[in-house]
């Protein structure tokens, strides 16, 4: 592949078929290659295009229901700065389906982030990327997949909590008034007096009552 951005925008992969689709070279995910880091950072590679959102396994999950075939629209450019890092500036545009936080129903919502990556060895170097960039480890041998960079953008941009623009009803407030809700029969109805009045009813109880009543007179004489 050339280094020229014309020559990116071709296919990332020989062999492999693209479709045009407008503005915009649709290809496979399967298609997108794994690169030499240093090599594509110094000839300053650059590759544009885009992939069908549920054909990346880790973003398989935020593919909107209606829109099966959404299109994640890329572009990724490779290169140094003055301190001679190895740098890529990647930015990412699509959609995606998430719960809304207040109805819990769910929601397709547009994404567009950009980042600048700085590729790093180790936990140490990364230790000391500016908070402008992210840092990204690479292996020994220097590689990284660009499928894997292009989940990693969407999956940093996936808002926290998602909410409708409307007032959606609260989740909450989708149960049935109470009005509507069945009662309990009367006769099943928990009286406090209930087992009050049971004990007067008992013979024992009665009997004992009527002894009472009985001695009274005695009791005057």
């Amino acid at each position: 592949m050339g280094k020229s951005a014309n020559n990116a925008d071709s296919a990332l992969k020989a062999g492999v078929p693209a479709i045009e689709s407008g503005e915009v070279l649709v290809q496979s995910a399967a298609s997108l290659p794994d690169l030499f880091v240093r090599a594509s950072c110094d000839s300053e590679r650059v590759f544009r295009g885009a992939v069908r959102l549920g054909d990346l396994p880790r973003l398989v999950q935020w593919v909107p229901c209606d829109e099966p075939g959404t299109l994640l629209v890329f572009s990724l450019r490779f290169f140094r700065d003055a301190g001679r890092d190895l740098l890529a500036e990647i930015s990412v545009h699509t959609s995606v389906q998430m719960d809304c936080a207040r109805c819990l129903k769910p929601m397709t919502l547009p994404l567009v982030s950009s980042s600048v990556l700085h590729f790093v060895y180790n936990d140490e170097q990364a230790q000391h990327v500016i908070e402008a960039r992210e840092p990204i480890l690479i292996d020994a041998e220097g590689s990284i997949a660009i499928a894997a960079l292009l989940e990693e953008e969407v999956l940093m941009a996936l808002p926290p909590v998602a909410m409708h623009s409307h007032q959606c009803r609260p989740a909450w407030q989708e149960v049935a008034p109470d009005d509507a809700l069945p009662t309990a029969p009367a006769a099943i109805r928990l009286n406090p007096f209930a087992a009050l009045a049971k004990q007067w009813q008992k013979p024992g109880l009665a009997a004992q009552n009527g002894a009472i009543e009985k001695s009274e007179p005695g009791g005057d004489e």
